[in-house]
């Protein structure tokens, strides 16, 4: 499993604190790396801003229909405005300016009622011609061909409200892998495997054992279940817990 060598060569040096190119580059002498350094050394490498950039899932998941027949899925979404980049020397001119411009942009359109909105498209493979291909389909270093399995679209997402408070709302959130809803379950794809423990552990790591029960993670229904003690743990419980 190679993904930990990739985030440490992304992340800064470990004595110095400083993000060096070498570490990135050395990375690239792994073959399966070449996908993503070839996305980040093409002119869509840098986007303009949040709202101009497109964006796709890592993994393959599985959907599953009323009928309970399971499909594999890639999800995308792709920004009504548009897709603009910027080459290196804007971006050092942007960048240099204000470090924060992405964010600024996307918060001022928010709060100027200018919503950003994607679209949410989707490829679907059959389960059972996982093996007609001439790559594993389950391999996140490989790209579904559009013109074998094109693009279909299912909605959209739309960002409408900026938060009130940038630490409980945002810091404190915990995206995980192992969490999903009915309908929507996991594949055979072996990094996702992995990273369905990983998050949920590393959550526990920076948020504590009952993140789930932050306001920014916790579901808005009426929820009820057998969790009970354990450190910050602040769910009000007044019956009996098995």
């Amino acid at each position: 499993m190679k993904f930990p060598d990739m985030v440490h060569a992304l992340k800064p040096n470990p004595k110095s604190h400083i993000q060096e190119n070498w570490r990135i580059l050395d990375f690239s002498h792994h073959p399966e790396s070449l996908h993503m350094f070839t996305f980040l050394f093409d002119d869509i490498g840098i986007p303009q801003d949040y709202r101009h950039m497109d964006s796709s899932g890592v993994h393959t998941y599985t959907l599953i229909d009323k009928a309970g027949k399971a499909h594999y899925v890639k999800f995308h979404w792709k920004p009504t405005c548009g897709v603009k980049n910027l080459l290196e020397d804007e971006a050092i001119t942007v960048g240099g300016a204000n470090h924060s411009h992405a964010t600024q942009d996307l918060y001022d359109s928010i709060a100027a009622g200018n919503y950003p909105e994607w679209k949410v498209l989707i490829k679907v493979m059959d389960p059972a011609d996982e093996d007609r291909f001439d790559f594993d389909p389950l391999d996140v270093t490989k790209t579904w061909p559009e013109d074998i399995l094109p693009l279909q679209p299912v909605g959209r997402m739309v960002l409408s409200k900026n938060i009130d408070n940038f630490f409980a709302e945002n810091e404190q959130l915990a995206f995980c892998l192992s969490i999903i809803v009915p309908g929507i379950y996991y594949s055979d794809d072996k990094l996702l495997q992995t990273r369905i423990f990983s998050y949920s552990d590393t959550q526990r790591h920076r948020l504590g054992p009952n993140y789930l029960q932050l306001p920014a993670n916790a579901p808005k229904c009426v929820h009820h279940n057998n969790q009970h003690e354990g450190f910050m743990n602040f769910m009000h419980r007044d019956e009996e817990v098995d």
